[in-house]
């Protein structure tokens, strides 16, 4: 009986090896939508550095935040802003303070081909324009929403200019990167994204319209490990890559600052 307990136990660990090898050969990280492009280009570099290959799940930052608190499993949270990842912080998330990675900035964009008379900001106010945005808990929905009302009857907007915007928004989107989609495909008039949005693909269908100086605060992206993470050394490692040069690069290349 004996032996066949210990031999039971032997074949059991042999089993539970190669899954505890695949944990420490992989991280997965939970990123904000809007840092696809330059995640996905960077994470080569860093499996072939550290031989650590990479799961993404990206998604709106409020919905990361709300299945990590469920308890999905996953090594790095990074946020499109300070907000949702303090909410991460809050409910005892993270396994050290976060760390500020990157900064972006909206954008206004609008298709080419739209039949709304669209030459500035100030015409998205104008009634029966579709106005595409971020829901208000996405970080670019939240940001969105406060420029509009920086721009409440200032340099020539008109006063409640947040209002008459909210009442045209036809769409109130999970993340940044379905409003991009939406406009390019001719599904509504006008969308506010980040600079980074605005690839190759979707320039080809959009023109761009910027927010006026001051209205608009730099979106900061912030980035954490987990406390749950099921490979916290190759979590730090991936932070650790990010923040780098090496991984500032991809950033910079895809017009993160």
């Amino acid at each position: 009986m004996r032996s066949s307990f210990i031999a039971g136990i032997a074949l059991a660990v042999l089993a539970a090896g190669p899954a505890v090898a695949a944990k420490q050969d992989s991280v997965i990280v939970f990123a904000a939508a809007s840092l696809r492009e330059a995640f996905e280009a960077a994470a080569p570099a860093f499996a072939k550095k550290t031989g650590v290959t990479v799961t993404f799940s990206f998604g709106g930052s409020d919905a990361l935040v709300t299945q990590l608190k469920q308890g999905a499993p996953a090594d790095v949270y990074a946020s499109a802003n300070e907000a949702q990842m303090k909410v991460a912080a809050d409910a005892g998330l993270l396994a050290a303070p976060a760390q500020t990675f990157a900064r972006n900035h909206l954008v206004a964009i609008v298709r080419k081909d739209s039949s709304a008379k669209i030459a500035a900001l100030a015409d998205i106010a104008k009634p029966g324009v579709k106005v595409v945005l971020a829901a208000a808990t996405v970080p670019a929905g939240t940001y969105a929403r406060a420029a509009f009302r920086k721009l409440n009857a200032k340099n020539g907007y008109p006063a409640h200019f947040s209002d008459l915007v909210e009442r045209n928004v036809a769409s109130n989107e999970l993340d940044v990167k379905a409003v991009a989609t939406k406009i390019s495909l001719g599904e509504g008039d006008v969308g506010v994204v980040y600079t980074t949005d605005v690839t190759p693909a979707i320039a080809e269908r959009v023109k761009t319209i910027p927010f006026p100086p001051g209205s608009s605060t730099a979106a900061i992206y912030p980035i954490a490990v987990l406390k749950a993470a099921p490979n916290p050394t190759g979590a730090r490692a991936f932070v650790d890559f990010i923040l780098s040069p090496a991984g500032q690069a991809f950033l910079k290349a895809r017009g993160f600052s």
